[in-house]
């Protein structure tokens, strides 16, 4: 286990429940833990109070967001360590962290991203914003380049709130990116394989505010998703093409959820890559997943397997889905 506040390592062999009610850290059983830097280990050192103990890691499931959790970094730790993971590699969880470059790929693959701009937060190219703002317009999104979960991002609709929201996004990245708003509904597809993925249903976003923001990620208080998304079938099979046509070009393994804005005109403009989503059993994922015959329980024992033949060198996959 990973404490997401402390950034520390912990072997924890408590019950079950502390884990789910988030409690699992004050537990006595917990002790630190620190990678084994041998890939012939693969797996952690235990520092108990009076020796140190080796424990083998079969897989691990880094079910962490943002900065430190799916850029990664943690992935390039487990690569060192030799432990098997479930998710992207250390490029494609980088690429997918990176809202400009990630950009760039897509528009490559001809699927339409939104007109933006971005620059090092220490420079900030005044000329550069205006000439953006008196071509696009407000509303605009500010946002940190390289940060997670909605977090710094900011929806700015006139002048004087500019300059804060970019000040406020350059506390989490040295670089900041300016977005046109994208007038449409929210519409997502989850995808899980190596190199041969498996494309789940596609869901869609009814928002009640100004955007799918940190708190309504994680609380829904206003927002309500539709699943399957409220979209006619030949829109909802171009979402998934689209999705797995990302999911190929960036070298996505094991899951992924590539986002999109699904304009009124039926314009499909791309959002992000999720490279390691929410994963809750409740969460849209797994219910995203369902659709193409995955429980919950099939769906966990997928991903492990699927991480088991990346470290095999095995290029396909097939379950029994239940």
């Amino acid at each position: 286990m990973v404490s997401p506040k402390k950034g520390k390592w912990y072997l924890y062999e408590g019950p079950v429940e502390a884990i789910s009610s988030n409690k699992w850290e004050q537990h006595s059983s917990c002790t630190i833990v620190s990678p084994i830097m041998d890939k012939s280990e693969s797996g952690v050192y235990v520092h108990r109070a009076i020796s140190i103990e080796t424990c083998r890691i079969d897989v691990a499931i880094p079910v962490l967001h943002g900065q430190n959790g799916e850029d990664g970094t943690i992935q390039g730790v487990l690569d060192l360590a030799g432990i098997n993971y479930v998710g992207c590699g250390v490029f494609t969880s980088a690429l997918g962290s990176d809202k400009v470059q990630v950009q760039k790929l897509v528009h490559n693959l001809g699927i339409q991203v939104a007109p933006s701009i971005h620059f090092y937060s220490e420079q900030i190219p005044n000329i550069r914003i205006q000439d953006f703002i008196a071509q696009h317009d407000f509303p605009v999104f500010v946002k940190p380049v390289r940060a997670g979960s909605s977090i710094g991002i900011s929806m700015v609709s006139h002048k004087d709130a500019l300059m804060p929201a970019i000040k406020h996004a350059a506390q989490f990245d040295t670089e900041v990116t300016v977005e046109k708003a994208i007038q449409g509904s929210e519409v997502g597809c989850g995808i899980i394989g190596n190199s041969k993925p498996i494309v789940g249903g596609v869901d869609e976003i009814e928002l009640n505010g100004d955007f799918f923001n940190f708190t309504e990620k994680y609380e829904l208080l206003s927002a309500q998703i539709h699943m399957p998304a409220r979209i006619p079938l030949k829109t909802k099979r171009y979402i998934q093409k689209a999705a797995r046509a990302i999911y190929m070009a960036i070298h996505c393994e094991g899951l992924a959820r590539i986002d999109f804005f699904l304009q009124e005109d039926g314009q499909l403009i791309f959002n992000e890559v999720n490279t390691m989503p929410g994963f809750t059993e409740h969460s849209r994922f797994p219910t995203l997943m369902k659709e193409a015959g995955y429980s919950y329980e099939t769906l966990i024992q997928t991903l492990i397997e699927l991480a088991a033949e990346k470290r095999n060198g095995v290029t396909g996959h097939e379950t029994t889905k239940g």
